[in-house]
């Protein structure tokens, strides 16, 4: 799939954002943010192969927020069946529009087979943290599997 040759690893994301102010933003939220105990020990737990496609923007607040509790989350997790690539919105705007990103961070869960089992838009919706949404997603992801 395209989207892994252009995406980044969350964290190499992170360092190479050019906007002084959301790079400082995004260091201090991957410092300081503290991940949701019980999401950490599913997502450690997931057994599965799992692609996590996240398009995100450096002027966008939510990305600031999200994109690095979801990187410190699956730092910690350290668990090589979920993958995470970021994609910069601003230049690959075109493949974001074949997937229906509309609003930012849009992340796209998919499961061994590239077949999207859900997304997380813009900002927790059932939830509270971005690692809750992902194990909810995740879930329901292997639920299906399991039919």
């Amino acid at each position: 799939m395209m989207a892994l040759r252009v995406g980044k690893d969350p964290f190499d994301y992170i360092n190479e954002v050019k906007v002084e102010r959301s790079k400082h933003a995004m260091k201090r939220r991957l410092q300081e943010y503290t991940p949701n105990p019980s999401s950490i020990d599913k997502l450690e737990n997931i057994d599965q192969k799992y692609h996590l496609i996240v398009f995100s923007a450096e002027w966008c607040g939510d990305c600031v927020a999200y994109v690095p509790a979801l990187a410190k989350s699956l730092a910690i997790a350290k668990n090589n069946m979920i993958q995470a690539r970021v994609i910069d919105h601003d230049n690959y705007r075109d493949m974001g529009d074949e997937m229906g990103v509309g609003k930012l961070p849009t992340i796209i869960v998919f499961d061994k087979n590239w077949k999207e089992i859900g997304r997380f838009i813009e900002t927790p919706k059932k939830y509270g943290t971005v690692e809750e949404e992902l194990c909810a997603i995740l879930d329901s992801g292997s639920e299906s599997a399991k039919v």
